[in-house]
């Protein structure tokens, strides 16, 4: 399973896991979630105190639209967005002891 897909997946499936970050701009969704969640390759998944993004595979959106859906939702209920491409941007803010998450559409 590849990276992307696991981390979203778990967030997908373990909604009382996470805090959804408020970020205000149209096109992102973002999460809070406990560094106590392990995941493989956690020290090069989440470097500490500095934001790592990474544009997924463009084969993601047709290959996951259950995932792209509820990520659409999450930013837009009423009007889901969707994607051309899909931007995942990862920390591990230590001061807060958490995995920071973050989804944009464009």
């Amino acid at each position: 399973m590849k990276i992307a897909q696991m981390l979203l997946t778990y967030l997908h499936t373990h909604p009382t896991a996470y805090h959804r970050i408020p970020r205000g701009e149209q096109n992102v969704v973002a999460f809070r979630l406990p560094e106590t969640v392990i995941f493989p390759y956690q020290h090069q998944l989440f470097p500490d105190d500095r934001l790592d993004a990474t544009r997924l595979d463009d084969d993601f959106i047709p290959t996951h639209p259950e995932l792209v859906s509820w990520l659409a939702a999450l930013i837009d209920p009423d009007e889901p967005p969707v994607p051309q491409s899909i931007w995942l941007t990862l920390s591990h803010v230590t001061a807060a002891d958490a995995n920071f998450i973050e989804v944009s559409f464009e």
